[in-house]
């Protein structure tokens, strides 16, 4: 069975693009080579969105515009951000593309996050032809169009599976349960996890929950009453279920490992709170393992991440990082920052990037493989002892 989900995004869009666009209204900034370089950030910094990730956004763009303004900015162009906040919802995510396009007059917009409103937002861009770069927001079809404004340094959903189920296969797991929350990573995660299993011959089991769920534990036991039982549990949620669903696997007594979808056990101070005993032994996958080498612009933003914030960077913020670094680069090259001709540089960059060098496939065949960066390295870590975060956790894949 594979789960299918239409997307809510396409209907908002197109009602909020309509009136902007038969006013005249278009992309494009005013004068392309003097006064300032305007950035759009949309990225959630108030409820129902994730705070704590869009605060590490814009941390990390702040310490990226003061690097370019220290140094002069841009052929003697400071930058300025346009900070936004789309509290994690559609509408305000396309209302603020509308207005950095028409208003602010921005060269690109970065910062995206939660993968619904990365998706509308997406086609609200290519509609006012302004580029958008994701960082971290993994929905296939943020890509799928094929915009020639529509850019993604993060991985997405079926690239992640594909790239974690080695290690499924390594452990030998023959029954693979994903409890996923019903938004557009935990579905997106889960059918492309069991299109997975199906290609290498592993059982994979989803159940779905609300996200707005308290209590995923009838799913739970669901699954714990199967026969065979799983034998790895997979939690697909980005909202309070991640929490919820391996503390609640252990109170119903299903006796199998945890997988999480992604790494936020690495970098969230709020896991171990919420999680508890129940975190002990959970397997995570990263983009991101202290073996490895990070570039030497890797190596002075980590440097300079820890002296502003106190803490190690997540690799996300690596990412962000990059994608600023590289409309810096094309803005230069350009001379303009029109937003038409930062897409067409960004279409053909080489960069180097924090973790590697940053080039962009653009495969015309159906897929999200287009103006979308393949160079990741993912890496799997386990949870041994409790309160373990980032470097402490053990590298197991």
């Amino acid at each position: 069975m594979v789960i299918k989900k239409k997307s809510i995004a396409l209907f908002l869009v197109t009602c909020m693009i309509l009136g902007a666009a038969l006013a005249g209204c278009g992309g494009g900034a005013g004068d392309s080579s003097e006064g300032l370089i305007k950035i759009g950030v949309s990225t959630p910094l108030s409820a129902p969105g994730d705070t704590m990730g869009g605060g590490i956004n814009v941390n990390t763009l702040k310490l990226a515009t003061q690097e370019i303004n220290d140094a002069g900015g841009v052929d003697g162009r400071k930058v300025e951000l346009v900070i936004g906040d789309d509290a994690g919802t559609v509408s305000k995510g396309v209302s603020l593309v509308q207005k950095f396009a028409t208003t602010d007059k921005v060269s690109a917009i970065l910062g995206v996050w939660h993968g619904p409103v990365a998706s509308a937002q997406a086609t609200a861009a290519d509609e006012f032809k302004v580029p958008i770069m994701s960082h971290y927001s993994w929905p296939d079809d943020f890509t799928e169009a094929h915009s020639d404004y529509v850019f993604r340094v993060s991985p997405y959903n079926s690239q992640i599976a594909e790239l974690v189920f080695p290690f499924i296969l390594k452990k030998g797991y023959k029954h693979v349960a994903v409890v996923a929350e019903d938004g557009s990573f935990g579905m997106g995660y889960a059918n492309a996890l069991q299109a997975e299993g199906d290609k290498n011959g592993v059982q994979v089991s989803v159940r779905i929950v609300p996200t707005s769920s308290v209590d995923p534990s009838p799913q739970l036991i669901e699954l714990k009453n199967m026969n065979p039982a799983p034998d790895l549990l997979v939690v697909a949620s980005v909202y309070q279920l991640m929490y919820t669903i391996p503390k609640q696997a252990r109170a119903v007594g299903l006796d199998c490992e945890i997988l999480a979808s992604w790494d936020y056990p690495s970098w969230d101070d709020q896991f171990w709170p919420n999680v508890g005993d129940a975190g002990l032994g959970i397997y995570y996958p990263s983009f991101y393992s202290p073996t490895m080498t990070l570039t030497e612009s890797g190596q002075k933003f980590q440097a300079a991440y820890r002296d502003a914030y106190g803490e190690s960077p997540p690799i996300y913020a690596y990412f962000l990082y990059d994608e600023f670094m590289m409309v810096m680069q094309v803005i230069k090259e350009k001379s303009s920052s029109d937003p038409r001709d930062v897409a067409e540089g960004l279409a053909d960059i080489s960069f180097n990037g924090t973790t590697g060098v940053i080039e962009f496939t653009r495969d015309t065949a159906p897929g999200p493989k287009w103006n979308q960066w393949l160079g990741h390295q993912i890496f799997v870590f386990q949870l041994e002892h409790y309160g373990d975060m980032g470097d402490e956790a053990v590298l197991v894949h």
